[in-house]
């Protein structure tokens, strides 16, 4: 499950990258995504590459907008800490996965969620309703 969360984290980035027309600066010369680019693609890392996971909502939650009804499979965004870590945030049908891009370990995610009223990065700053 690390892989694939760590593969979702490195296109989600390369997609960002893309949009902006930087992916050569963001991606391909950033030595730093090495090792998540090893771990994902070859399974090369001593040991396991950490993630949290925690549950959102219900897998088969209705959510209510306007006049409609919704259901929410999935839902992704970076999270920038201020010590300059990078974590993707990503639900799926409900569970919130957070896996630091930068190194194994997820102290800064668990920090910011401290900080922030343990609020999932997805509903909260920028991307508050």
């Amino acid at each position: 499950m690390g892989r694939f969360i760590g593969k979702i984290g490195l296109e989600v980035l390369a997609q960002r990258a893309k949009d902006r027309q930087l992916i050569e600066m963001e991606i391909i010369d950033k030595t730093e995504l090495d090792p998540i680019r090893n771990f994902v693609r070859y399974n090369e890392h001593p040991g396991d590459w950490p993630f949290s996971f925690r549950p959102l909502h219900p897998p088969n939650a209705v959510f209510h907008e306007n006049d409609g009804t919704y259901e929410l499979l999935h839902e992704y965004d970076l999270l920038y800490t201020k010590s300059g870590e990078l974590y993707i945030i990503v639900s799926i049908f409900g569970v919130e996965f957070a896996m630091n891009l930068g190194g194994p370990h997820n102290d800064g995610y668990r920090k910011w969620l401290e900080s922030n009223s343990y609020s999932s990065p997805l509903y909260s700053g920028k991307n508050r309703a």
